[in-house]
């Protein structure tokens, strides 16, 4: 079996598994029995079950905003975020409610702080690097906990409401960030 056929198959197998068991009780032995491969066979691709969830997310998430940096809009980019969490729900709420929330928060969070660096680069203002970095990341851990938010409700808010609350806050708040933060030189992390 070629190698990324095989990574698919704990993929699908282990995505098919938390439909009904919670990630933290998915053991490696429980998912190399239902997938029909050995445990050397995946350990020869993950060191754990949470590297393979990590995999899964950049395989599927990225791959469907892939054409993000494309996107002039940055609310169509947010919008194919919300929607990969709703078509993969289960999956989704299974990984927020588990150990691996980190996981899930952080990867969410680097690609939010992506989208709020096209927001700063189309503002066509000038940026310190520094100044840039403390916007990017208020605004990308503002963009995740609205994302978190919607997950701890359980998705019970219309995507529509998700993004048009984030677009407000987004609309004039980095130029007005940007103008403020010029005013103190040392302002932001280093």
């Amino acid at each position: 079996m070629a190698k990324q056929a095989t990574k698919w198959k704990l993929a699908e197998t282990l995505k098919t598994m938390m439909l009904t068991t919670s990630v933290d009780h998915i053991t490696i032995e429980m998912l190399t029995k239902k997938a029909k491969l050995t445990r050397n066979t995946f350990y020869y691709h993950f060191d754990d079950i949470y590297s393979l969830l990590e995999w899964i997310y950049k395989q599927e998430l990225l791959a469907n905003i892939e054409a993000y940096t494309k996107i002039e809009d940055w609310k169509i980019a947010y919008r194919l975020i919300l929607d990969y969490i709703e078509d993969n729900q289960q999956f989704c709420l299974e990984t927020f409610r588990s150990v691996a929330r980190d996981l899930l928060e952080n990867f969410l969070y680097s690609v939010a702080r992506d989208l709020v660096k096209k927001v700063i680069v189309h503002s066509q203002l000038t940026v310190s690097p520094k100044l840039q970095k403390s916007i990017t990341n208020f605004y990308g851990w503002a963009l995740v906990m609205q994302v978190v938010q919607w997950l701890a409700n359980g998705l019970k808010e219309p995507k529509g409401a998700v993004v048009l609350r984030a677009e407000i806050m987004l609309t004039g708040g980095i130029e007005n960030a940007i103008q403020n933060g010029r005013q103190f030189p040392d302002f932001g992390q280093s």
